[in-house]
């Protein structure tokens, strides 16, 4: 069960222990059979699996190699050859899949967003719109 990893910051969760969904199960079952009401320790025990899906998520997005991710967009013909015409993000987001990229991480979109923003020339002209300037 995950009490025993209550004690530790959710940084310091060893590797090893990987959430996974059969152990959550067993778990709940296991509380619901040792309480009678069993409310505030599964409470408990969902906010320490929540925590560790945050963790996980978060360790997830930043292992992406953003330089990586910059010079795949920047290979995208729109900022090869920008045009007065705005570019989408979900453009990008089909672009990088195409190439081969995992854009199936959680907050994936907003790395992206972040990353475009850091090309130069390119201003945020709405919510998923980017323009490029023309040199």
């Amino acid at each position: 069960m995950l009490n025993a990893l209550s004690d530790l910051p959710a940084e310091e969760y060893p590797a090893s222990k990987k959430l996974e969904m059969n152990d959550v199960l067993k778990d709940i079952k296991e509380l619901l059979e040792r309480h009678d009401n069993p409310a505030l320790e599964l409470q408990k025990y969902l906010s320490e699996v929540e925590t560790k899906i945050d963790f996980e998520n978060k360790r997830e997005l930043d292992s992406v190699d953003k330089e990586n991710v910059k010079s795949v967009i920047e290979k995208h013909p729109y900022f090869k050859n920008p045009s007065s015409y705005h570019i989408r993000l979900i453009t990008i987001m089909k672009f990088l899949k195409k190439k081969g990229v995992d854009i199936t991480i959680r907050d994936f979109d907003m790395l992206v967003d972040e990353i475009i923003m850091s090309i130069e020339g390119v201003e945020k002209i709405g919510y998923g719109k980017y323009r490029r300037r023309k040199y």
